[in-house]
């Protein structure tokens, strides 16, 4: 654990960002066979990458996005946003 990141705060992140592909996988009509296909790994992999419990990896979440056409960072992005504390400097701005 990285001091002051919690590792439930952590898994809560992957495991928002696992439904959220599943979710966006699904609303494209695509399924885990496809997918798997179309990324170049195999079914259980995609669901590897869908259960909110395991923990992908950078490659393969690239795949992921790569045959759905979907922005990966974004949605990790969006999952991280409650997560993040903004920090003021002195002046008040936003650092």
């Amino acid at each position: 654990m990285v001091a002051g990141v919690s590792d439930d705060a952590a898994s809560q992140i992957v495991s928002e960002l696992s439904k959220r592909l599943a979710q966006e996988r699904e609303a494209a009509g695509v399924s885990k066979k496809s997918l798997a296909s179309t990324a170049g790994f195999d079914r259980s992999t995609a669901r590897y990458i869908e259960n909110p419990d395991d923990n992908p990896t950078l490659i393969n979440l690239i795949r992921y996005g790569l045959a759905l056409n979907l922005d990966v960072g974004q949605i990790l992005s969006e999952c991280l946003a409650p997560h993040l504390t903004v920090k003021k400097g002195r002046s008040g701005k936003v650092k």
